[in-house]
């Protein structure tokens, strides 16, 4: 379910990206091309050099609330910017968080599911996430163009509470100290 939620309002935020930029920044295809270069970077560089170190040491419900706790400001960031500064720093945070939860979850789900279970665990985690990618666009349209450009942003930082207070409740693999 946290999975579910958090892709749902991820999906949402993707989808409506490139017409919140034209909106506010008049961006055109090379300026959006630059800003999906910046998040596919960033998130490439986190995964492999922080989670791969952080997981072993951290855990992956540690790790996956911090990047929902990233996610949620770079939400509100984005939707109500007005400038580029204030667009890249919230790329940055859902860029980070996104990258400290998709991996995290994924590895949950993998860890916390019985062995003779897991593969129908994974099943089902992959596709309540092809749903939320189905759905977000279609709930981030709706809003974006039937209320207004920073409702999926909003409501995206709201609908991460659930998540947050779903992966809080997680009793993990045990952790090495440090």
């Amino acid at each position: 379910m946290a999975y579910f939620v958090y892709l749902l309002a991820f999906a949402a935020m993707e989808f409506t990206l490139t017409f919140l930029a034209a909106e506010r920044l008049g961006y055109g295809p090379m300026d959006n091309a630059k800003m999906f270069v910046f998040v596919g970077l960033t998130i490439a560089l986190v995964q492999g050099g922080l989670v791969r170190r952080l997981a072993p040491k951290l855990g992956e419900a540690p790790l996956a609330l911090a990047g929902m706790l990233l996610t949620l400001p770079g939400f509100l960031l984005v939707g109500t910017m007005h400038g580029a500064g204030q667009l890249y720093a919230g790329l940055a945070l859902l860029a980070i968080g996104s990258a400290f939860v998709m991996p995290s979850l994924s590895a949950l789900v993998s860890r916390l599911s019985p062995a003779d279970t897991q593969g129908l665990s994974l099943g089902i985690f992959r596709s309540l996430g092809s749903a939320a990618r189905a759905a977000g666009p279609i709930l981030g349209g709706a809003l974006f163009f039937g209320a207004a450009s920073e409702a999926p942003y909003v409501l995206g930082a709201v609908l991460l509470l659930l998540p947050i207070a779903l992966v809080r409740r997680v009793k993990g693999p045990a952790v090495p100290a440090l």
